[in-house]
């Protein structure tokens, strides 16, 4: 099969014979180019899934380190103070009346995230048209109800009529242990 190849290869003309060539040329680079993409894509996902092994035999290596340290945690809640999503809600309604804040509510409804023995309940919040120290007394009265109650994203804006008027916006979590 070579042997024949070879010979109708010799017996063409010299511009046949460098078109063959170029033509095979483009192939085997074209052919490389393509191996050389998924080359590098196997070997960045093998990167990231070893990575992502790594890391999960890490959570294991430390699991009871990590269950005990929860088990601790949860010891140290008082479980009369923890909040369901519901009582969550009102007490930031409450705390925000307590600060004096007109218009204020919660944008959407409450939601509830089981992780072992706690539930997280999260709740966005919204204020509209308030002053700065109305705000800052909110704030302080979420940060006394901490652990039980933490801000985890916080946006304040001015309004754009009146920029001694602030808007704010955020989503407060609490912890409930799962009885």
């Amino acid at each position: 099969m070579i042997r024949s190849l070879r010979a109708l290869f010799l017996a063409r003309v010299l511009r046949e014979k460098l078109l063959l060539v170029a033509f095979i040329a483009i192939g085997l680079l074209w052919w490389l180019s393509a191996y050389g993409d998924r080359a590098g894509r196997f070997w960045r996902e093998q990167r990231a899934t070893s990575s992502l092994l790594t890391e999960q035999a890490e959570w294991i290596r430390n699991q009871t380190r990590i269950e005990q340290d929860a088990k601790n945690a949860a010891a140290k809640l008082d479980p009369t103070k923890t909040l369901n999503a519901n009582q969550l809600a009102t007490t930031i309604q409450q705390l925000a009346n307590e600060a004096g804040l007109r218009s204020h509510g919660l944008s959407g409804q409450p939601a509830t995230k089981k992780s072992g023995q706690f539930e997280i309940h999260t709740v966005s919040y919204n204020v509209s048209r308030a002053d700065f120290e109305a705000l800052v007394q909110f704030y302080e009265n979420l940060q006394r109800r901490g652990p039980y109650i933490s801000v985890d994203v916080f946006s304040l804006s001015a309004a754009p009529n009146n920029p001694a008027q602030l808007s704010l916006s955020l989503r407060a979590e609490s912890v409930e242990i799962v009885r």
